[in-house]
């Protein structure tokens, strides 16, 4: 098989680690987890747990993490999937260097993210959210790229993986159906701020249908978002649609 490079752009507050943890335990991948944490933080100066640790030890250059990401797969694996937050990539930026990946976009009800945010950190800027910045990716790339609902994968985790991996152009594997409990290595520094659940977890939890609250300072982000995520939610991959990307 030929060497496969999946990028997959979620926001914040998603399952994009479980994801991440998901393929990790194929016998194919290498996984690496928010390769520009570090040049994001230096570049908007937000103070996230871990900032000045996280500086410390990952590149902070851009273009440098580029070349990295589009190196040769790692390790001497066919499949490397990069965990990519959206929001790490600022207006300006060239997207140009994502042509040689395979692109994805993973989303989730901007209710449930903006509540589970606003309890882990401070939320000041729609962009720190996104869904600009996924929508940007979607529109460069000719509206044509596999989006997941986290919502979609909770409930049929084997459906919906299988059918994006058939997306993606290589098989799935019933390995990415559980893994052992506690730290990755692969995991970033900042996974003891943030990785809490995700250690204490073997597999997918079925997702708990329970009230969602948004501070009301905060529900004019909701609005904002919701067009985004809506449009993206119409065409995406599910269980029983694998036909919804069309490349």
């Amino acid at each position: 098989m030929d060497q496969v490079r999946i990028a997959m752009w979620s926001g914040p507050r998603n399952i994009s680690t479980t994801m991440m943890r998901s393929f990790s335990s194929r016998s194919d991948t290498f996984v690496t987890d928010e390769p520009f944490y570090a040049c994001y933080l230096q570049r908007t100066g937000l103070q996230h747990p871990g900032r000045e640790e996280v500086l410390r030890s990952y590149k902070r250059d851009y273009h440098s993490i580029i070349n990295d990401m589009t190196s040769p797969v790692p390790a001497g694996k066919t499949v490397w999937y990069q965990k990519h937050m959206a929001h790490h990539l600022e207006p300006d930026d060239s997207l140009a260097w994502t042509q040689d990946l395979m692109n994805c976009l993973l989303i989730r009800t901007p209710a449930e993210v903006i509540s589970s945010f606003s309890k882990k950190n401070e939320l000041t800027d729609v962009d720190e959210l996104g869904y600009m910045q996924q929508i940007q990716l979607y529109r460069y790339h000719n509206n044509k790229l596999p989006v997941v609902d986290a919502q979609d994968i909770l409930q049929d985790p084997s459906g919906v993986l299988s059918n994006l991996c058939a997306q993606c152009g290589i098989p799935f594997e019933k390995a990415m159906l559980s893994w052992a409990a506690g730290p990755h290595p692969a995991d970033g520094i900042w996974g003891k701020y943030w990785y809490d659940q995700l250690w204490s977890s073997t597999t997918f939890k079925p997702n708990v249908q329970k009230e969602v609250t948004v501070p009301s300072a905060l529900a004019a982000m909701v609005d904002e978002c919701m067009p985004i995520y809506e449009e993206l939610y119409q065409s995406r991959i599910t269980a029983n649609d694998p036909q919804a990307y069309h490349s």
